[in-house]
């Protein structure tokens, strides 16, 4: 055995000539080895340090990718839904693991290497809101790994600053262009049920009609689209499930699309899918939201409007009914969001009309 340290007690010089240091971690003694004295003491006060912090971690050899991997298998399947375990796996098989996967996980510059792939990214053009969605999973991962104590922190990392996109909805005098232009067509009916609801696209395709009575619409699941198959699933948040109600032209256009599917029905005979979805294909399937948005693209060209997403019928409804002066409470309820905050946010704004109608207004003050 070499000389101890001089006041040090358990830090010691081993015939060998290395340093070495004790301490209890977990009630389980640990050793600590370094070239000098002065080595030893610095990593002996940095484990102490952490372990006064609560901060401490084992040191393993275990990288990001291992990491990711386990993450991803073990432990997100257990409190992530189906669709969002099936988009963190597509985030982390096709973007994380080839930047970052063989980086050691307790490396001294792990935010350094997440950075730089936060820079990468940013320099190839990727937006924003995509980099902080492709982060997120990654910093999910992260977390559960400082609860495990293999990580002693999580990364201090900076995003590119992200502008608020504006929403993208037809006007007042857009919307009976598109209607006119909409085809006589499950796919028509559908794009037309959306701008009367406010429905999300997903949950228009699960939409059956067993969801439906006096009351109004229950959105009661949602189609999602989980490597290459359509999955029913509930909806994502305790405001999603609601009651949408009906009024007499959305009870028309039901009542027309219950007499095309009849018919549809008995054309496909015994290839008629079970299912009993609203909108459904010529064979019963469930409606896909990439045949809802060909229609629309192909709808808004014939009209002379320019292009948008099926996503614009549902901030077009929620537009509409803010600038028509109703009651927004009303509107975050039936459209599905978690508060009125957000709605207001979202779809509260002016146009060149509303200022023009409320400087009027205020003349009369002057």
């Amino acid at each position: 055995m070499g000389k101890r340290a001089n006041n040090e007690g358990s830090v010691y010089q081993r015939n060998d000539g290395r340093w070495c240091a004790a301490c209890q971690v977990n009630g389980r003694r640990k050793y600590i080895y370094g070239k000098t004295q002065s080595e030893v003491l610095a990593k002996l006060r940095d484990v102490q340090a952490a372990i006064a912090n609560d901060t401490y971690s084992e040191p393993n050899r275990m990288t990001v990718g291992s990491w990711l991997t386990f993450w991803l298998e073990e432990i997100a399947p257990v409190g992530l839904r189906p669709s969002t375990l099936n988009t963190n796996r597509i985030i982390i098989e096709k973007t994380l693991l080839p930047a970052l996967g063989d980086v050691k996980l307790q490396d001294k510059r792990l935010d350094d290497h997440i950075q730089s792939f936060i820079n990468a990214r940013s320099r190839q053009g990727i937006a924003p809101a995509t980099i902080r969605r492709e982060t997120a999973v990654l910093t999910g991962a992260l977390n559960a790994a400082l609860d495990r104590q293999y990580l002693n922190r999580m990364p201090k990392l900076v995003f590119p600053k992200q502008e608020q996109k504006e929403i993208e909805f037809l006007t007042r005098e857009e919307r009976p262009r598109l209607l006119s232009a909409l085809p006589n067509t499950t796919q028509g009916r559908a794009l037309r049920f959306i701008l009367g609801t406010g429905l999300r696209a997903e949950e228009l395709c699960g939409l059956r009609w067993q969801d439906i009575d006096r009351q109004g619409i229950h959105i009661t699941q949602t189609l999602q689209l989980i490597q290459g198959e359509r999955v029913a699933q509930p909806p994502k948040s305790k405001n999603s499930r609601r009651t949408v109600p009906l009024n007499d032209s959305l009870r028309t256009l039901l009542e027309e699309q219950r007499r095309a599917q009849r018919l549809e029905r008995l054309a496909a005979g015994s290839a008629w899918q079970t299912g009993e979805y609203v909108f459904a294909t010529a064979t019963g399937a469930p409606a896909d939201r990439c045949n809802l948005a060909r229609v629309l693209r192909a709808s808004l060209r014939q009209a002379g409007l320019k292009p948008r997403g099926v996503h614009a019928l549902r901030h077009t409804f929620a537009t509409l009914w803010v600038q028509s002066g109703q009651d927004i409470r009303t509107l975050s309820e039936i459209i599905g969001h978690s508060n009125v905050a957000f709605t207001m946010q979202r779809y509260v704004h002016s146009d060149s009309t509303t200022k023009q109608q409320g400087m009027d207004l205020m003349a009369s003050f002057l």
